[in-house]
């Protein structure tokens, strides 16, 4: 019990850092802090217009720090999905699918009920084999973690990997391989 709510804490704590943003404990970093800054003037549509009409200098930077479970990145690209700007919405989803892979946790606890499914998946650029590979690891990584095996988000999200390995490509590909033989 003690290991749970001291985790629990480490959790609170991580989303405290990145809600802080500019000027908080978090690293200063110039692309996230401007970003951040668009954002509490704009709406994620301006912001995610202003990232696909800049995608090299701004887009690819923060989809690299999110999928490397930067916590301030992590933050605002969550935020940042929530929007109806189709193009940078995929790319958001896919930098926060990898990120689950590092930083479940924090993911989990920044995305809604609703999203959590959209964030446990695959990414777009794995291959099949790869795919179930890091479905199976991701799966069994809730599995091991007491806080996440016990939450809502975290069996929503399990449920969504079990989904995906059982029932796309992955399976279809497997299936193919062993008619063959």
């Amino acid at each position: 019990m003690r290991r749970r709510s001291a985790r629990a804490a480490w959790l609170l704590g991580l989303a405290g850092l990145a809600a802080l943003g500019p000027g908080g404990a978090a690293a200063a970093d110039t692309l996230l802090d401007s970003l951040e800054q668009r954002l509490a003037h704009d709406r994620a549509d301006a912001v995610n217009a202003y990232l696909v009409a800049h995608w090299s200098a701004t887009m690819t930077p923060l989809n690299q720090k999110t999928a490397a479970c930067e916590l301030h990145a992590v933050s605002l690209s969550v935020r940042l999905a929530r929007s109806t700007q189709a193009r940078a919405v995929h790319a958001h989803d896919e930098a926060l699918r990898a990120a689950a892979g590092g930083c479940a946790g924090f993911v989990l606890a920044m995305a809604t009920p609703a999203e959590v499914p959209r964030f446990c998946g695959s990414v777009s650029s794995w291959g099949a084999a790869q795919t179930a590979r890091e479905l199976r690891r991701r799966i069994a990584a809730i599995d091991g973690d007491e806080l996440l095996r016990a939450s809502r988000r975290g069996q929503t999200c399990r449920a969504a990997y079990v989904y995906e390995l059982e029932n796309t490509r992955v399976v279809v590909r497997s299936v193919s391989s062993s008619r063959a033989k």
